[in-house]
């Protein structure tokens, strides 16, 4: 991914690249890289630890904790239909991931309330440096969260192992790095710039809506019940978010009218 979006980089600023890196407050570029390394590594962490619903149910958390810490770090208020939404958002994902939710690790659970919290604090650096290209910062994040991943190995006792994979699996995360992450990535980034933190982090939560679409097209896997619920219950809260204020100013100017 970090590779790929190096590659981004060159091709975007050419001999400028080293100073798209510095154009980043040092104090920012440090931290976001930071929140990406962390976010990254304790998600993946975590799901070896606990199932992927209790992560999905605590990760979908995200906008409201951006919408706690928006008025400090970005200056943002997110308004009562922000708010709703966020809610909604959970309750949305916890119909998806009904029934898998598990408490029994503590370690894989603490790891999990980390993913929520850095996902946000990415997302709102994103927005209060929106001004500047963050891009560099992800960029470093990556190459950070490799190197946790590389020392972290050391202490499990795998060593080197741990990145010994097969070629099949080994094209697979070629194509995953690219276009599951990088591109992306560069896209959200560049939604920063005009979009709200809470918005953002709503918005991100259309892959628990989407995802089970997949397999029900081409695999002709049906979807749960509570799934379909679930995901419904996602699509009204971002689309409450997206364009409830603008309803609710239409619904007022035409009252006046009459």
């Amino acid at each position: 991914m970090s590779s790929a979006l190096l590659m981004y980089l060159l091709v975007v600023y050419g001999r400028d690249t080293a100073t798209a890196f510095k154009r980043i407050p040092r104090f920012a570029l440090i931290l976001s890289a930071l929140f990406f390394a962390l976010g990254t590594t304790c998600y993946v962490t975590s799901l070896t630890m606990v199932s992927t619903a209790t992560v999905s149910i605590i990760g979908a958390t995200s906008p409201l904790v951006a919408g706690l810490l928006s008025p400090w770090i970005t200056g943002e208020k997110p308004g009562v239909l922000a708010w709703i939404s966020a809610v909604l958002a959970v309750i949305g994902m916890a119909f998806i991931a009904q029934g898998g939710f598990e408490t029994g690790h503590i370690a894989g659970l603490i790891l999990s309330l980390a993913v929520p919290l850095t996902f946000a604090l990415q997302t709102l650096m994103l927005r209060r440096y929106r001004d500047i290209d963050m891009m560099p910062s992800i960029c470093l994040g990556g190459f950070l969260a490799f190197i946790l991943a590389t020392v972290f190995s050391q202490f499990s006792g795998a060593g080197g192992s741990v990145f010994a994979i097969d070629q099949h699996s080994f094209w697979l995360l070629m194509l995953m790095g690219p276009l599951q992450l990088t591109i992306p990535l560069i896209f959200y980034g560049m939604g920063a710039r005009s979009v709200p933190a809470i918005t953002l982090t709503l918005i991100s939560m259309l892959d628990a809506v989407i995802n089970p679409l997949w397999p029900w097209l081409f695999v002709n896997e049906v979807p749960e019940h509570s799934t379909l619920v679930g995901g419904s219950i996602i699509l009204v809260a971002i689309v409450v978010c997206l364009f409830g204020n603008k309803v609710l100013s239409a619904l007022a100017i035409t009252n006046e009218a009459h």
